[in-house]
């Protein structure tokens, strides 16, 4: 069961409580800098009593952040704690970030990437939404920001738009570009990121999936927004299929949850090869979107067809199977 935080309102929680924003980064100089200038200006509305500590996990084994977080941790309102994770890919930064916050006696963890940067008033709004709302998670909006010469279908599709809800609806999963967690979710659910997830994608989702099957709550905050900067090799046809390829591949391997993410990728399969036909008169953001579906339940059917020639293949050796 889910507890309000031991205080009593909300401001006053925001007072009482040791927050890390935990940052992954990997060769984003220009990104990171802006990130952590953004999060510099953060209005907790608190005065003192509130002193968010930055923790980055730099993921790149030549340490190419150092420096330049040295520099903004002599430039910065907040502290800045600098650490690195030689092993290349997002799980191993994410669970580095991790445990250096829970070592240093975070009581939450708000996640956010190294290409976005927060409206002034971010923090707070998930601080008091959690309080409020009796939540173990909190997740907020992630706002697209195009280079001035982005292609008009893809404004057109909303390639990059997600949900909003309103503030306190309950969520069944969240992600780590703009998110708050308390810290016994990690003992709660047992486990950190799941280091398997390779892609760049997933593994924040499997553990939320978790978190809400240890039965922690997770709720809305409309309000906690950041801004995610898309580059323009993002607002192409080919990075579209491709990222949503890997999302297939995804649902593939996902153990919690498999028989929902079947009926996902086989909808969208089918959903997407009847569509494409009639997209072609739609236009471009609609061909593209009935692709990416089919590109999904393709990634997902690979994935499922590599694992159930890895089990065949298991069973023939142990003598499993007849012959």
């Amino acid at each position: 069961m889910s507890t309000a935080l031991p205080l009593g309102d909300a401001k006053t929680a925001m007072g009482m409580l040791n927050v890390a924003v935990c940052i992954a980064t990997y060769q984003r100089p220009t990104g990171l800098a802006r990130l952590v200038q953004g999060l510099q200006l953060l209005d907790v509305e608190c005065g003192d009593a509130l002193s968010p500590e930055i923790i980055i996990v730099d993921n790149d084994p030549a340490g190419s952040a150092g420096s330049l977080c040295a520099q903004l941790a002599r430039e910065g309102r907040w502290q800045i704690t600098y650490i690195r994770e030689p092993r290349k890919g997002t799980p191993f930064a994410r669970n580095a970030v991790v445990r250096c916050a829970l070592e240093r006696g975070a009581d939450l963890l708000a996640f956010i990437d190294d290409d976005e940067a927060p409206d002034a008033t971010w923090l707070r709004e998930l601080v008091l939404t959690m309080a409020h709302h009796a939540a173990d998670i909190v997740a907020g909006p992630v706002l697209p920001e195009f280079e001035p010469d982005v292609p008009r279908w893809i404004l057109k599709g909303g390639f990059f738009e997600l949900p909003r809800r309103p503030t306190g609806t309950q969520l069944d999963r969240a992600f780590t570009n703009n998110v708050l967690v308390r810290a016994e979710v990690f003992s709660r659910v047992g486990r950190l990121f799941d280091e398997r997830f390779l892609l760049g994608v997933g593994e924040d989702t499997d553990f939320f999936l978790r978190a809400v099957r240890a039965g922690c709550k997770i709720v809305w905050a409309n309000d906690a927004i950041v801004h995610e900067w898309i580059p323009a090799s993002r607002t192409r046809v080919m990075w579209l299929l491709r990222r949503s390829y890997t999302i297939g591949i995804y649902w593939g391997q996902l153990r919690i949850a498999r028989d929902l993410h079947r009926r996902l990728a086989l909808r969208n399969l089918v959903k997407g090869m009847l569509w494409c036909p009639v997209s072609v008169f739609q236009g471009r953001h609609v061909a593209v979107r009935a692709l990416q579906l089919i590109a999904t339940g393709v990634g997902y059917l690979s994935t499922r067809a590599g694992s159930w020639m890895n089990e065949h293949r298991d069973a023939d050796a142990n003598g499993l199977r007849g012959g």
